[in-house]
């Protein structure tokens, strides 16, 4: 103390502390899907003959909450609450808030379990105090405005403004039980309002406004009418959408682009964008589509304007991604036309500047995971391609896509033949990457193998490279991922095959590569490949199942060459006992009665069965070796 001047410096330290102490104390971490009451704080107290408001944690809480809506008057802000500070109120109230606040009757009966009635008393008193007919709403009410504070007050605090995002108000909406009242709340609509009309909340980093933007769509599931919440979220997106028009038919766009302020503006409002495309659900899901088809055309010239700005590039391949992702599902023929379109355009436009090309040589320069960021975008591709292919697999429209001519194989094969030669075996050591692209692989084959025969011979070995990779990977999903690639190939072929089709065609006899060899087909090459896995190298037991699930079709398709490579196994052993026991487990594994000439699921069933058993004895003998 000097002049009259308070120094709060050590005083405020201490606070800091206790706040994060008693956050760990009274509140459960809230990782589970229902929080509970600590036991302790179940246990220790008996509130039968105590008034409700005079539970110790009640009283302890309450006094926290009070505390904390100081911070809403600017001169106390000013004195009192720092940055740091605000810091250890928000991950309180988000961690108290998902043990305590506003627990319904329902949702306490169901914690409340068996036990003493002391502790069953106080467990429903804990519960029941700040629930949405006493307390709750009034607290919850405090808690969105000081949210509202820390978002708008204490500009470039980066770690409060995401704990605000990321912590509290995400796990508010989360929250089905508080985010109907929460939906009723002024201080939310203000909130709304102040996100999509205000220039106040375009300070937030980008990366929270995307987080805003989906908590706020996400609190739509609180409103009960269906046309309301569509409508919610129609008010919420629509000047962000605007905004995206307006600036791309700005005569003079191209000459300001650059300018820093409208790069900024341009990132914010994509983040936005993509933010409430992660956010669809069925509720909103036709208000989601309509935002993102108001953007489709403005988002092809961002596109042919920034191509040579990566971040933005990027943050347009992220928004399609979600957006597509959250969508198509449940698009009806004639939007799932226009979506298909549009994705085809994106990818027309996105190759013919040669965006993203790498070369193999800065592909092997890459010494940290953390530079594979620069293929973010290659990722997004990716993850588009397989979004789109989930339409065949998963469809909750009322009609057909055939209703509209729409081929959406013809965009995965047009994206796939772009991608393909982007993906370098070093690129595949990255596991982001790789897991995205084995995922599109799978996918693709799944659903479209016949367009995968429609390859060039160039990608198709490219292809055919990359999927040998994947069986010898060390990351047991991408080999389970590359052998279900295998299935559907193999499995396509022999029904074609057997229905008097080509099938794979060429691809399965053979073809010449660069220098001129012939080598051999595919489906020879990796039934090679897959019993030399199966027989002679490491892998987890869990792949097994996959693994029969592969090769029941590859030996159907070359019977002959299974048995050539049987035999000569067999005739390598030079113990004729060993020899005689080999051959007879080669012959039970595939004899008439245990392999039939169908892929039904009865003997699929029956071939997962049999190929545990060869490979125990097998493997034994081949150890003895």
């Amino acid at each position: 103390m000097g002049r009259g001047i308070i120094d709060l410096t050590e005083t405020l330290e201490e606070l800091y502390s206790l706040l994060l102490i008693i956050g760990h104390v009274i509140a459960d971490e809230g990782e589970g899907e229902l929080p509970l009451v600590p036991n302790t704080i179940q246990t220790q107290f008996v509130v039968d003959f105590v008034e409700a408001d005079r539970h110790p944690v009640i009283l302890l809480s309450s006094s926290i909450i009070k505390f904390a809506e100081q911070c809403l008057s600017p001169e106390m802000r000013a004195s009192v609450f720092s940055p740091r500070l605000m810091e250890s109120i928000i991950w309180f109230l988000a961690r108290w808030s998902r043990t305590y606040l506003m627990s319904s009757d329902g949702i306490a009966e169901k914690i409340l379990d068996s036990g003493h009635h002391h502790e069953h008393s106080s467990k429903k008193t804990l519960l029941c105090f700040f629930g949405e007919h006493n307390q709750g709403k009034l607290v919850l009410d405090i808690i969105v405005r000081i949210a509202f504070i820390t978002l708008t007050s204490y500009p470039g605090e980066k770690d409060l403004q995401g704990l605000t995002c990321y912590q509290l108000l995400h796990s508010l909406v989360q929250q089905k039980h508080i985010c109907i009242h929460l939906v009723t709340l002024n201080s939310w609509h203000e909130l709304a309002t102040s996100f999509s009309t205000e220039k106040t909340l375009m300070l937030l980093d980008t990366a929270h406004q995307r987080s805003l933007a989906q908590t706020l769509v996400r609190s739509a599931s609180g409103i009960r009418n269906s046309e309301a919440s569509s409508q919610y979220v129609r008010n919420l997106m629509g000047p962000i959408a605007t905004y995206i028009v307006e600036i791309s038919r700005k005569h003079n766009f191209r000459s300001i682009a650059q300018q820093p302020d409208i790069l900024l503006s341009v990132s914010c409002m994509l983040e936005r964008l993509r933010g409430a495309a992660s956010a669809s659900e069925p509720r909103t899901q036709k208000a989601i589509y309509e935002l993102g088809f108001s953007v489709m055309n403005p988002i092809l010239i961002l596109l042919e304007v920034y191509k040579h700005e990566s971040a933005v590039v990027y943050l347009l391949l992220k928004f399609v991604v979600d957006w597509v992702d959250g969508q198509i599902t449940y698009l009806e023929a004639q939007e799932t036309a226009a979506v298909v379109d549009f994705c085809m355009r994106l990818l027309q436009l996105y190759s013919s500047h040669n965006i993203g090309k790498i070369s193999l040589s800065l592909s092997i320069s890459l010494i940290s995971e953390s530079k594979t960021d620069k293929y973010r975008d290659l990722r997004a591709l990716l993850q588009l391609l397989s979004s789109l292919c989930s339409k065949d697999m998963i469809d909750f429209s009322s009609d057909s896509i055939e209703a509209q001519g729409t081929n959406i194989s013809q965009v995965v094969y047009y994206g796939l033949h772009m991608v393909a030669p982007l993906i370098s075996m070093e690129l595949l050591k990255y596991p982001k990457l790789c897991h995205d692209y084995f995922s599109l692989l799978s996918h693709m084959l799944e659903v479209y193998p016949e367009t995968f025969a429609l390859l060039n011979s160039e990608a198709f070995a490219h292809v055919l490279g990359t999927l040998d990779f994947g069986l010898h990977h060390q990351d047991a999903d991408v080999v389970s991922m590359s052998l279900r690639a295998l299935q559907a190939l193999a499995s396509y072929h022999y029904k074609e095959t057997g229905n008097g089709n080509i099938g794979l065609g060429a691809h399965t006899t053979g073809l010449k590569d660069s220098s001129g060899n012939v080598q051999e087909g595919l489906l020879s090459r990796f039934l090679r490949s897959l019993l030399q896995l199966l027989l002679f190298e490491d892998y987890s037991s869990d792949l097994i199942s996959v693994a029969a699930d592969a090769l029941l079709p590859l030996i159907l398709c070359e019977q002959g060459l299974y048995q050539r490579l049987g035999n000569e196994l067999i005739e390598r052993q030079p113990n004729p006992t060993l020899k005689t026991r080999l051959a007879n487990a080669f012959h039970t594994l595939t004899s008439a009665n245990q392999l039939s000439s169908s892929l039904d699921r009865i003997n699929y069933q029956r071939f997962r069965k049999n190929l545990t058993s060869f490979l125990v004895e097998v493997r034994g003998f081949l150890r003895t070796m």
